[in-house]
């Protein structure tokens, strides 16, 4: 699996630091952790961070994993020590969805979690052929399913049908040269519209060379009302 492109817009330029969307790739580059944390909860940054390294050191998701994240972030506060108003904030929870891509180079699967509305865009030879989680652009309005820092709000990973709605395995063998287009989701969004609508979303993303070209398409997009104003973060895979 090789990265071919990977970039990060802020959705306010002058605070970049404040970008909720993080993404991880494994030490032996055959994992990808893309998460997108959400603006309303307490630290979803450092959440979205956790989650993301997690997935890239292990891809094995479950009730457990879910547990150990935690950990994690629990370990990173010292709760006695935070104001009352931090303290509210902590417990109210935080929240972040999670794009996980783990690619079998022997039998070339290339397996997807999607839990929220993080979106892989698959393109072969330049041609879209499918998207996952999402394949309709205007379910992107819904809210989004998160992982929360707060346990009673994960219990969807112990569903029935859990790993039905979650998980999508792509064979690469039925393809010449995929490219798989990880996105958040207001770049997800647009990405969508466009390789629906046949037009030139996805060439111009695949000719971006840096980030700042991604910035510049993204800010040009947002002024024209064609983008949500949201951090965007794009990473291009070949394999």
């Amino acid at each position: 699996m090789k990265k071919e492109f990977s970039g990060t817009c802020p959705k306010d330029l002058q605070e970049p630091g404040l970008n909720e969307d993080q993404f991880c790739f494994s030490d032996d580059g055959f994992r990808l952790g893309l998460c997108d944390g959400a603006s309303e909860s307490y630290n979803s940054q450092l959440w979205a961070k956790i989650i993301s390294e997690k997935f890239a050191a292990d891809p094995n998701f479950g009730s457990k994993w879910i547990i150990d994240a935690l950990s994690i972030y629990i370990a990173a506060h010292d709760f006695p020590n935070m104001s009352w108003s931090q303290q509210s904030s902590y417990e109210r929870g935080s929240f972040s969805t999670l794009l996980g891509i783990d690619f079998d180079p022997v039998h070339r699967v290339v397996d997807i979690l999607a839990i929220g509305d993080c979106s892989a865009l698959l393109v072969d030879e330049g041609r879209f052929i499918k998207a996952w989680p999402i394949t309709d652009p205007e379910r992107f309005k819904d809210h989004p399913t998160l992982l929360s820092t707060l346990a009673q709000h994960n219990a969807f990973i112990v569903e029935t049908e859990f790993c039905e709605k979650t998980f999508k395995n792509i064979h690469l063998k039925d393809y010449v040269d995929p490219r798989l287009y990880c996105m958040t989701d207001a770049l997800g969004e647009w990405a969508l519209r466009h390789a629906l609508a046949s037009t030139d979303g996805l060439e111009r993303l695949s000719s971006l060379t840096t980030e700042q070209e991604l910035c510049e398409l993204v800010t040009e997009e947002r002024s024209a009302k064609r983008m949500r104003v949201d951090d965007s973060t794009l990473i291009i895979l070949s394999f």
